[in-house]
């Protein structure tokens, strides 16, 4: 096992039609630890996957240094990186069984050529044994040991993507890189195999590089989690402080179901104490988080509320209850979610979506009474978009 470094990582593509340079990856430093899960997310297009794919060799950097363990592995070619990765396709070998596809990779990296191995049959038939040994552990690792005589084609979509993490598996790599693994697989399958792949970690505990656009599968998955928007690194920390504490408002929006509510405001004062005023209703913040508003008193700022921080009154728990963040908006529509219902409500000119208990009395078209729990809400400059508090 080993940890992976990277120092000011920079990757620049020219476009074939335009001839423009594409900066995908921008002065990307990251430290990923030895044996953590660490899952890079964004959306399409934002470095995610080239930064995984230099990793592993697969892009040349235009700049900056890749270490694996104690090695610059820049200018070392993938197979000798020892690294293994798992893609979004599987890449089976259709013709080959799966015994064949597990067993592909280690006989081109440790079988000698074809006269040499009958010249030296006692070595030959010594690493033969080690591969099916490797292969044995495998399959029994991830329960596919009835199928090692199956061809791809015979295998559902789950049974496939085991067959490509057992290819990774008996290479006994230093790091694994996994590009969307699960993204072919329906939504069932891939709650199940991602509860597999966590557990699968704890006991290999290799060093592991996941790429998803998923912020679920990030949020379930990654021990870390780091967020990427533009080829630039906007946040790393662990799941909860990313979903409690983002240091931007794109973070802030792009993790949590439903999306974080954004609503631009002022700050105003209320005596001593700092509100928020959307010109709609005031938002009275605890003063321990209204001391950090001081020297934003008479500017615009940018008011963050999730929908399970706005409560319908009437079924408020009791570290929410706050007479002063009573608002009363008209519901639009209601979408029962089963433990919970999501309410699209409106007040004067704002719009927000609420995530409120199921035993609402909420009905369209009526006015309901909510609680925004101001202990949870967040403020961000509304010119950098950074979070304030």
């Amino acid at each position: 096992m080993a940890g992976v470094e990277l120092r000011n990582l920079n990757k620049v593509f020219t476009d074939a039609q335009t001839k423009k340079e594409v900066h995908a990856v921008k002065n990307l430093n990251l430290e990923i630890r030895d044996g953590e899960f660490l899952v890079l997310v964004g959306p399409s297009g934002c470095g995610k996957t080239t930064a995984l794919r230099m990793i592993a060799g697969l892009e040349e950097a235009s700049s900056g240094e890749i270490r694996i363990g104690d090695r610059l592995v820049n200018d070392v070619p993938p197979r000798d990186r020892n690294i293994a990765m798992v893609f979004q396709n599987y890449a089976l070998y259709p013709h080959m069984s799966v015994y064949d596809n597990l067993a592909f990779g280690l006989r081109l990296r440790m079988l000698p050529n074809f006269f040499q191995q009958l010249t030296k049959m006692d070595e030959t038939r010594k690493i033969k044994g080690e591969i099916d040994q490797r292969i044995r552990e495998a399959a029994e690792l991830l329960d596919i040991n009835a199928l090692l005589d199956r061809k791809p084609k015979a295998l559902s979509g789950g049974q496939r993507q085991r067959v490509a993490l057992g290819r990774a598996i008996v290479r006994h790599p230093e790091v694994f890189l996994m590009d969307e693994p699960l993204s072919n697989l329906d939504a069932k399958l891939r709650v199940q195999t991602r509860a597999e792949l966590i557990k699968l970690h704890r006991r290999l505990g290799v060093t592991t590089v996941y790429v998803t656009h998923d912020q679920v599968e990030a949020m379930t998955m990654g021990q870390r989690i780091v967020v990427m928007k533009d080829g630039i690194l906007q946040q790393c920390d662990t799941p909860l402080k990313l979903y409690h504490t983002p240091a931007n408002m794109f973070v802030a929006g792009f993790l949590g179901t439903p999306s974080m509510n954004f609503i631009d405001a002022q700050v105003a004062k209320n005596g001593s104490r700092p509100l928020i005023d959307t010109g709609t209703f005031q938002v009275h913040l605890p003063e321990e988080r209204a001391q950090a508003l001081q020297e934003y008193v008479g500017k615009s700022v940018v008011l963050g509320i999730r929908p399970e921080d706005i409560h319908d009154k009437t079924l408020t728990p009791p570290s929410a209850v706050d007479k002063d963040n009573v608002v009363r908006a008209n519901v639009d529509v209601i979408e029962p979610m089963g433990a919970v219902s999501i309410v699209y409500l409106t007040s004067g000119s704002q719009t927000l979506l609420a995530s409120v208990d199921a035993e609402t009395k909420a009905k369209e078209g009526a006015p309901l009474d909510i609680v925004i729990d101001s202990a949870a809400a967040h403020v961000f400059n509304k010119e950098t978009e950074q979070a304030i508090v």
